[in-house]
């Protein structure tokens, strides 16, 4: 595994992510219903950063040092914000990058830590596919319907397929790691350039794809 630098502005590097990451998560879910989800994304305060990544500008959300929103960038941050605001409609929710960066180093770097919390939120359908998706380790992929098949609805490809592109988690929950079933690179809510950048960055060969 690759070391992940993680920048509070362009020229400042934070620390590269630790080894085993993956291992380390711990995995917190709340079940919603579909049509609740904006009132519960609504009632949580969040403060946001970005920071540079090896894909791209990297927007993080935490809450109470857990994070709930992870996702990647590379065109202009007003429109990718005021995405996010949408998602996360809290109008208290404020930007402060020396914050989540603050939080990031503790979580992630520093001696003795604790291992790094993320919140999912979500029905209970997307709970178990992004609880499937959690265990597709590092170089290695699988298809949409390989993924279904894992998560016991083998014949709900779409709605398998909906509940990866409604990952709020980019990375760490790994939806990059689902690929077509003929090998090619689809379906990717942050961009196709972003999801080869992270695979091609795990080792995965992507030379015919």
């Amino acid at each position: 595994m690759q070391s992940m630098n993680v920048k509070t502005h362009d020229n400042e590097v934070l620390e590269s992510f630790p080894n085993h990451l993956w291992r380390d998560i711990v995995v917190n879910t709340k079940e919603i219903s579909s049509g609740k989800k904006k009132e519960a994304r609504s009632g949580m305060r969040l403060i946001y950063g970005i920071h540079g990544s090896p894909f791209g500008k990297c927007l993080i959300g935490i809450c109470e040092e857990v994070i709930c929103h992870m996702s990647f960038f590379r065109t202009d941050p007003k429109t990718h914000l005021e995405e996010f605001r949408k998602v996360w409609p809290n109008p208290k929710n404020r930007r402060d990058d020396e914050k989540t960066a603050e939080v990031l180093r503790k979580l992630l770097f520093s001696p003795g830590r604790r291992p790094p919390e993320i919140l999912l939120l979500g029905t209970r359908f997307q709970l178990k596919v992004w609880e499937k998706l959690m265990q597709v380790r590092e170089g290695e992929t699988l298809s949409y319907s390989e993924l279904a098949e894992s998560a016991g609805v083998p014949t709900a490809v779409r709605a398998v397929s909906n509940a990866v592109a409604g990952n709020p988690i980019a990375y760490l929950v790994p939806c990059h790691r689902i690929i077509g079933k003929a090998g090619d690179l689809h379906g990717y809510r942050w961009g196709l350039d972003v999801k080869r950048a992270i695979l091609e960055y795990e080792g995965v060969n992507l030379v015919s794809r």
